[in-house]
C-alpha cells in the first residue's frame, strides 16, 4: 500500500497555528510597532515570549496574552504613562487584580497630571506673550 502524500507543512509552523502563536514580526504588525520595540518590551520584562529552537536558533513565539499586554502597554504610553507605572497596572490587569475603582483612580492620576503640565505650559504661554506685547511689540 502506497504511502499517503502529504503538503509537508513544517511541525512548528502547525503548532503556531493551532495555538495561535505569532512571531515577532507578526505580533508587532498587528499592534503597528517595529519589531525591534517589542523586543525592548521583551527586554524590559513587560512581554514574556516563549523561546522555541528551531534547529541551532532560536525564536520567541508570542501568544494572544501577550497581544493583550502588548495592546496594554500601547495604550499607556499612548495615554502619557510611564513603562514603570505601565508594568505595575499591567501586572494587576493580567491577574484579574486591577478593580474598577483603581482603574479610576490610575486615569485620575495621570488626568491630574496632564492638567497640572497644561497649567504650567499656559503659564508659560502667558509669559511669553506678555514679553511680546511689552517689550517686542
Amino acid at each position: 500500500m502506497p504511502k499517503a502524500v502529504t503538503c509537508g507543512v513544517n511541525p512548528a509552523v502547525k503548532r503556531r497555528m493551532k495555538e495561535k502563536l505569532m512571531l515577532i514580526g507578526e505580533i508587532a504588525k498587528r499592534v503597528g510597532i517595529t519589531k525591534e520595540a517589542v523586543r525592548h518590551y521583551v527586554d524590559i520584562g513587560l512581554l514574556k515570549p516563549t523561546p522555541k529552537q528551531a534547529g541551532s536558533r532560536i525564536y520567541n513565539d508570542f501568544s494572544d496574552r501577550d497581544l493583550e499586554r502588548l495592546k496594554w502597554v500601547i495604550m499607556g504610553k499612548s495615554l502619557g504613562f510611564t513603562l514603570t507605572e505601565i508594568e505595575h497596572y499591567l501586572t494587576l490587569f493580567m491577574r484579574d487584580d486591577l478593580s474598577r475603582d483603581q482603574a479610576r483612580a490610575m486615569f485620575q492620576e495621570k488626568l491630574d497630571e496632564v492638567d497640572a503640565k497644561i497649567a504650567h505650559l499656559q503659564h508659560i504661554r502667558d509669559q511669553l506673550a506678555e514679553k511680546l506685547r511689552t517689550r517686542y511689540a
